[in-house]
């Protein structure tokens, strides 16, 4: 990296890798770990500026020093071709800047680069229950414990590029028998250990490992091993993202769907009986709507509160009867359009503010007076299954009443 010019321009090197099938990932030796990864070239390529800018803004985060704002410039350095596809076990180019010796000062940089991405990936996972931990987006997607399982394997595999095997710690032995985030510590603390006592020619040597490969002639350097831990660690805890993101999406789309099933058992009927016509005691269906619209209200207003970290008001929780009273009376005098509208209003703002969150926040574990409070396991599932309770008491009605 070097800066240049009055204008303050940061200009890196990026080495290119593209597999047979078209695949691209891009690296940025001068920032370890960051990379851009697309189905093509030409997509890589263009996402590349901002995952430099993305990666400065980690590095701050965390307290190391990073560039501004200021303009960047990226150089092709090299390109390789044949690489990839990029699965596990797949061989990797040596860059020319992996082949420079690393000294311990830089050594020990990486493992703090590490401490960072690992911290990362532990903030999105550590507090998920086993059955997120399983879950799949699809049949042919990983899950995130195997996805766990798979960096930790990987550090191991790295650290043996460049050591002999009767070196590796022998913690490493039986290591799967370990609990997910216990095997991750261990793997982590061991492979720290094993590199900081490399020798002065480990680390500066070039080597060509063939046992767990079925790339013997790949070469590897101390440099290039610590460059793929870190690259590895930040693509994954990227996938993890996305399997959050898509068991969010999930929640929503079973959220939108009860809510599209309630409405369904209201076509067809006219305004007299939407607003006359008693479904229960004194409710008519524009009573329970307006119900229903307060309380999507509230739990918006209540999860908002505690992102704030701030005590929610439960009043209405506490004395639901009488919130349920007054929420009705409320909108009793009104018309059923402005019901209507303010129902496909409040859950409207409920959902665009929970898609907002980031997936740390969403996935954060909460608990208030002893109850689960946590966003994915308790207000959605409670509204969806709120719709669906008053969604078969509207069919009920519309079948007592032959409408």
């Amino acid at each position: 990296m070097t800066s240049t010019g009055e204008d303050l321009m940061t200009r890196y090197e990026a080495y290119v890798e593209i597999a047979d099938d078209g695949l691209c990932l891009i690296h940025v030796p001068a920032l370890p770990g960051c990379i851009a990864r697309a189905p093509t070239r030409h997509e890589a390529w263009r996402q590349l500026p901002q995952a430099i800018r993305d990666y400065h803004a980690w590095l701050r985060r965390h307290g190391e020093s990073a560039p501004g704002d200021d303009p960047i410039e990226i150089d092709l350095a090299a390109e390789y071709s044949g690489i990839g596809p990029f699965d596990p076990g797949d061989a990797a180019a040596l860059l020319p800047p992996d082949r420079e010796p690393l000294t311990l000062e830089e050594m020990e940089r990486h493992f703090r680069l590490m401490g960072h991405a690992r911290a990362a990936l532990l903030a999105l996972t550590q507090h998920l229950p086993a059955d997120l931990l399983d879950w799949q987006p699809d049949a042919g997607s990983f899950t995130i414990r195997r996805l766990l399982r798979h960096v930790g394997n990987a550090e191991e595999w790295y650290v043996s590029r460049l050591v002999r095997p009767d070196t590796l710690p022998p913690e490493w032995e039986g290591d799967e028998d370990l609990p997910v985030f216990e095997f991750l510590a261990m793997e982590r603390r061991t492979a720290v250990a094993r590199l900081r006592q490399l020798t002065s020619e480990e680390q500066s040597g070039v080597f060509h490992p063939s046992t767990w490969t079925t790339h013997p002639d790949e070469a590897w350097t101390a440099r290039k091993a610590l460059r793929r831990a870190l690259e590895h660690e930040r693509e994954h805890t990227a996938q993890v993202r996305e399997i959050l993101a898509a068991y969010r999406a999930n929640l929503l789309v079973h959220l939108a769907a009860e809510r599209k099933r309630l409405l369904a058992r209201l076509e067809g009927l006219d305004e007299r009986a939407l607003t006359q016509s008693p479904v229960f005691e004194e409710w008519t269906a524009r009573d329970v709507l307006a119900h229903i619209a307060a309380w999507d209200r509230w739990e918006d207003q209540a999860m908002r509160s505690m992102v704030a970290g701030e005590e929610p008001d439960f009043a209405a929780v506490q004395d639901i009867d009488g919130a349920n009273a007054a929420f009705v009376a409320a909108w009793r005098e009104r018309s059923w359009s402005d019901v209507l509208e303010e129902l496909h209003a409040a859950r409207a703002d409920w959902v665009a503010w929970l898609e907002s969150l980031s997936l740390e926040e969403f996935f954060r574990p909460r608990s208030h007076g002893g109850y689960d409070w946590s966003f994915y396991t308790s207000p959605l599932p409670i509204q969806w299954q709120h719709d669906a309770e008053h969604a078969d008491q509207l069919a009920a009605w519309r079948d007592a009443e032959g409408l």
